[in-house]
């Protein structure tokens, strides 16, 4: 007799997913305060913490122990006499003194991206961009390039998403039949500085608009 086995309806993924902004928005504004750069400098306690950052008491343990359930802390002791530190992964990739810094796109989704993502019904509603071009004034790129806050942000968003593919191709291509580099489109000049770092015999350049260059 064959027999078949289903497993019951579970709920758990719904809520996981659909709840899922409270560790997005947990990591965004850590990232967004500059605590992992600060606890690259070493541990610090939940004091020295809210000191830097002028953090409320009511939650301040509540989010840090939050990000070591979510991994990116450690904690030794309890409150008090709590001490957190970097995970490993915190401390490579969120580091802003480090070279592997990504938190440049995670900076832009908290201030430029996660609002947008608010009018998700509106645009499915009215097929029409809900980004900074929503108001029909100037397109996205326009908007952008006008405005040296947010062209840094975008630069350093680029950087983020892309470091970990410029540091593998600045160190495994074979550049040795090569002496020059030119990248257009080259935002903050990652790229070029990444494969002249690691090769010493290359001369490379990188081009963007000429909004960039302040950055």
């Amino acid at each position: 007799m064959k027999t078949t086995s289903q497993s019951e309806p579970d709920p758990s993924k719904i809520m996981q997913i659909g709840m899922g902004f409270w560790a997005s928005k947990t990591l965004l504004t850590a990232v967004d305060l500059g605590l992992f750069t600060f606890l690259a400098n070493g541990p610090k306690s939940g004091r020295q913490i809210q000191s830097e950052f002028n953090l409320h008491d009511r939650s301040l343990y509540d989010f840090l122990d939050a990000l070591v359930a979510l991994g990116f802390l450690k904690r030794e002791g309890l409150k008090e006499s709590s001490l957190y530190s970097n995970a490993e992964d915190s401390d490579v990739f969120l580091d802003k003194n480090k070279p592997s810094y990504i938190g440049g796109m995670l900076e832009m989704a908290n201030n430029r991206l996660y609002p947008f993502w608010n009018d998700l019904k509106e645009g499915l509603k009215t097929g029409l961009p809900q980004n900074e071009s929503k108001t029909g004034d100037k397109s996205l790129f326009e908007a952008i390039y006008t405005n040296e806050e947010k062209i840094r942000e975008f630069v350093n968003a680029m950087a983020g998403v892309s470091m970990g593919n410029f540091m593998a191709f600045a160190k495994q291509f074979d550049f040795s039949k090569y002496t020059t580099l030119c990248d257009i489109g080259g935002a903050g000049g990652q790229l070029s500085a990444q494969v002249a770092l690691n090769n010493g015999h290359m001369h490379c350049t990188s081009f963007d608009l000429p909004a960039v260059a302040p950055v």
